[in-house]
């Protein structure tokens, strides 16, 4: 139960953050919605989230390759296995 309320606590403030960064609606910014294919993210927006997310949920997410994490959803749910500590949340975000 723990972990789905981090998930949804994520969740609620990542979104506003892409439709902020992206100059989406934020009804656009759903799980599914890609960075780039649906939000039209390029790679300073991508950028921007990764320095918005670092400060706004203390995980960083700079640094990768950015070939793996491709969605909003994805991107929730690393941050979410970041801020748990998880070992296997090394997926990297898509540019």
């Amino acid at each position: 139960m723990e972990a789905a309320r981090r998930e949804s606590d994520v969740w609620e403030a990542l979104r506003p953050l892409c439709a902020r960064v992206m100059s989406v609606p934020q009804e656009a910014v759903v799980p599914q919605a890609r960075l780039v294919a649906d939000l039209g993210a390029d790679s300073l927006d991508i950028t921007e989230l990764e320095v918005a997310s670092e400060e706004l949920f203390g995980v960083s997410l700079r640094g990768r390759d950015k070939t793996g994490v491709s969605t909003v959803g994805d991107v929730a749910d690393l941050i979410a296995r970041l801020r748990a500590g998880a070992p296997d949340a090394h997926r990297p975000l898509a540019r």
